[in-house]
């Protein structure tokens, strides 16, 4: 038996409905980051935040308490289920190598996202990720999620490590080096050509992982991620995607409504703890055990945000309301490699200096109310036509093409 490409109708349409969800949140979020540089300053961002009007502010709050690293874990959480559900078929046809080419070709994509488009990409870490749920693949679903656990704390355990290390000329020297990098980012994204462009995402993306300043935030991330692929792994073990099990018998509950509301519920609440005990953080001095209680709780009120809101659309995927949008959201989420890259790509044209060059000129309201356009009335939309036409989207069909052996390619959308 040779390994077989998932189907169209062997699609599960919860995951492509979450899919597609996140990537709404994915794009709002990151749109900043394809509008101005990365690297800003205590002081640039204090005088920024001061000046906000009463939109910008109000759209700054929502998207701290719903958006903020909650999306990306969705994202995250969605990659462990269908890397799940993709170990588990290719098991059972023998044929492992396949997950392997799977993993290095989105490699691929991740490095060439880097250098032609924008900097902040997540499908390398994803290539990694990969590696380390097989490694973990065997688990039972407790010690998945004791696992999990596991990677919380050391997120806690990472707060304090780097509140150890704090030091007060290293905050000075960390301020001159941001400072430089974000005028760099200015001249050359801002108002440059594309071509020097690609050579400066690479240099930053290698100082993420590299430099003294920056690799502190690069290993928390990707602890973030490493923990809701975890728990990717767990739900699908756990039978969350089966609807005849008990998990989606008590998601689809009066009790599950309950549960997930109450979940909901407290993860707002350690989010208006933790901000309540950092508000009057100094950044230019050393963290207190307040601040890092701050930020245990912070971490983890992102973790229950995601579970609440991956239980909220399970739950509304397995009722019959509302078919016609769940149908629409489900057809971007079939396409979420060429989506995320889509993002990208309209994001550069738009803000860098070889394209439109609005950068640096937008608000969060502005930034925001774009993002939800140009999904709304151009993704969506091209996801539908596209899909009539083809069964997979054009970065995913290229995926597959280098994954899979050519003769294990289903026959195509319009065959007879």
């Amino acid at each position: 038996m040779s390994a077989q490409p998932t189907r169209p109708t062997e699609r599960i349409e919860a995951l492509d409905v979450m899919r597609g969800i996140a990537l709404l949140g994915i794009f709002i979020m990151n749109i900043p980051g394809f509008s101005s540089s990365f690297f800003i300053p205590e002081a640039v961002a204090r005088q920024r935040s001061e000046a906000y009007g009463e939109w910008d502010g109000a759209i700054e709050l929502l998207r701290a308490v719903l958006l903020e690293g909650k999306f990306n874990g969705l994202f995250t959480l969605l990659f462990g289920m269908g890397l799940a559900l993709q170990m588990q078929r290719l098991s059972t046809s023998g044929d492992g190598p396949v997950l392997w080419r799977r993993l290095l070709v989105l490699m691929g994509f991740g490095l060439l996202h880097i250098a032609l488009l924008w900097g902040g990409d997540v499908l390398h870490i994803y290539a990694v990720l990969g590696v380390v749920l097989w490694a973990v693949r065997a688990l039972w679903a407790r010690s998945l999620l004791m696992l999990a656990v596991a990677l919380l704390l050391a997120q806690f355990a990472h707060g304090v490590l780097v509140a150890q290390w704090w030091r007060p000329e290293a905050f000075e020297a960390e301020q001159r080096f941001l400072q430089s990098l974000m005028a760099l980012d200015n001249e050359v994204f801002g108002s440059g050509p594309w071509w020097p462009g690609v050579a400066l995402r690479l240099q930053e993306s290698w100082w993420f992982y590299a430099h003294e300043f920056l690799w502190p935030i690069s290993s928390w991330f990707w602890l973030s991620l490493l923990c809701t692929a975890v728990l990717g792994l767990w739900a699908q073990r756990s039978a969350w995607l089966q609807a005849d099990a008990a998990p989606a018998r008590w998601l689809g509950s009066a009790a599950g409504l309950k549960g997930l509301t109450a979940l909901l519920v407290a993860a707002v609440g350690l989010w208006m703890a933790s901000s309540s005990l950092t508000a009057d953080h100094d950044t230019s001095v050393a963290p207190t055990p307040q601040v890092l209680l701050g930020w245990m709780l912070g971490d983890t009120h992102r973790v229950l945000m995601v579970l609440a809101y991956a239980g909220l659309v399970l739950r509304w995927c397995l009722g019959a309301r509302t078919p016609w949008l769940r149908s629409r959201l489900a057809r971007v989420g079939r396409m979420p490699l060429t989506m995320y890259l889509m993002q990208s790509l309209m994001g550069a044209f738009i803000f860098q200096g070889w394209g439109l060059g609005y950068w640096d000129q937008w608000g969060p309201a502005a930034l925001t109310g774009l993002a939800l356009a140009l999904y709304v009335f151009v993704q969506v939309p091209l996801a539908s036509w596209w899909l009539a036409r083809h069964d997979l989207g054009p970065a995913e069909a290229l995926w597959r093409r280098l994954s899979y052996p050519r003769s294990s390619t289903p026959a195509p959308h319009n065959a007879t």
